[in-house]
């Protein structure tokens, strides 16, 4: 459960981040300015992408572990018949 609360609290965090940048290109976008709205908003994609997909060190022991409990350990689920 700590993992998931941990994850939601970096979330939220990265929203706070976010959110101001993805506002200003979008104030950019309504005045007129399209390269400077686009660039901002391409910078809140890259931020979340980033967010998302780069794995950090202290996250690979974990993946591993995953992984190997996974492959050691199956659960097979229950068919309701």
């Amino acid at each position: 459960m700590a993992a998931g609360i941990l994850e939601t609290v970096s979330r939220v965090g990265t929203a706070l981040v976010v959110a101001p940048i993805a506002v200003l290109g979008l104030d950019f976008l309504v005045q007129g300015q399209t390269a400077g709205g686009l660039a901002f908003l391409g910078i809140v994609g890259l931020i979340l992408a980033l967010e998302r997909y780069v794995i950090t060190p202290r996250e690979i022991p974990q993946r591993i572990v995953s992984y190997l409990v996974g492959s050691l350990f199956t659960v097979e689920d229950a068919a309701d018949s």
